[in-house]
């Protein structure tokens, strides 16, 4: 191994960075939301979590075999005390290629979990967010949003198309397009973990780098969307049509979390998935072309989303994916792996 590698990520760093300016964030403003004392130690948890694991898989490079060396070294010495017989050599033999099989094993496993963590915390960090998203702003900032959807259109489609096109197929396309998300931000970074180890560990850093971004700009933005309208926020949590309308609707059901719809993350990480796909995976890329646009529409259309927050979206998903390959060159050219 490298000595002179950081043994920190690029993920790690700008986990590292999220979560401290959060930490921060939340110390802050503790007299405007109270309840942020009960995460500050779950954000900073991530954080010594973060170090421990990147710290734990430069350890356990350490003691790999380098190439051309037989066995791991074991511990004490063959020069052994008077009295004190020696292992037989088949037996240290035996125990260096337990070692050499396990260690790798372990390896990869550890590999595993520090490149795909942050996609596991995306959910946590997401529902945490209204909980001191209006520290600076203590009102919603929707009348505003609000303001600029009719100025376009005369009315507010994140209400009306829904409202309109009410067609039991045409409401579970959306829904179903807006579901969509979900098994793509699983689907193609495991994909690519198996297939195109290097195109994962990208794909992964802007994922995580587009989410944060949004995430930053919520914690201090506190918009709710289409559901500020109580007639909207009333359609949202009302079972009817079909299957992925009954999930979408039962996902917002149980979810109590309010804020964080500008800019839209859902358009914004579903743009970065599609770019990674037609870089790397090009028939999956066609796919997702054709679901980003219907996923995009559905935003305003089931509700969710002002029809500005989806046009954000846009914009931070391709910008944000770009600037965070520029970012991830930085730190790689530093020394974070």
């Amino acid at each position: 191994m490298n000595k002179t590698e950081n043994f920190l990520s690029a993920i790690d760093v700008i986990t590292l960075i999220f979560c401290s300016w959060i930490v921060a964030y939340m110390s802050m403003g503790l007299q405007r939301a109270p309840e942020a004392i009960k995460h500050i130690p779950v954000y900073l948890g991530v954080a010594i979590g973060v170090l421990i694991l990147a710290w734990l898989e430069r350890r356990l490079k350490e003691f790999l075999p380098q190439p051309g060396q037989e066995f791991l070294p074991l511990a004490g010495k063959d020069n052994l005390p008077p009295g004190r017989l020696k292992k037989p050599v088949g037996d240290r033999n035996d125990q260096s290629r337990q070692r050499r099989s396990f260690q790798p094993g372990l390896l990869r496993a550890l590999a595993f979990l520090r490149g795909i963590y942050p996609v596991l915390l995306f959910g946590y960090f997401y529902t945490s967010g209204h909980v001191f998203n209006r520290i600076i702003f203590r009102d919603w900032l929707d009348p505003w949003f609000m303001g600029i959807d009719k100025s376009i259109f005369g009315y507010y489609p994140s209400l009306e198309w829904g409202q309109v096109y009410t067609h039991w197929l045409i409401q579970e396309v959306f829904h179903f397009a807006y579901f969509c998300y979900y098994p793509m931000i699983l689907g193609l970074p495991v994909y690519l973990y198996f297939k195109q180890p290097k195109a994962f560990k990208e794909l992964i850093f802007n994922l995580s780098f587009v989410f944060f971004l949004c995430y930053t700009i919520y914690s201090v933005l506190p918009v709710i969307g289409g559901r500020f309208i109580p007639e909207a926020m009333e359609l949202t949590k009302s079972y009817r049509a079909g299957l992925f309308t009954h999930i979408m609707v039962f996902i917002y059901r149980t979810s109590t979390h309010l804020g964080g719809a500008f800019p839209s993350s859902h358009i914004a990480v579903t743009l970065v998935l599609t770019v990674a796909a037609l870089r790397f995976v090009r028939r999956m890329g066609y796919v997702f072309c054709v679901i980003a646009f219907f996923l995009s529409l559905a935003t305003v259309f089931c509700h969710y989303h002002w029809f500005i927050d989806a046009v954000a979206g846009i914009a931070t998903g391709i910008a944000g994916y770009y600037l965070a390959n520029y970012v991830r060159s930085r730190l790689l050219k530093a020394g974070f792996n």
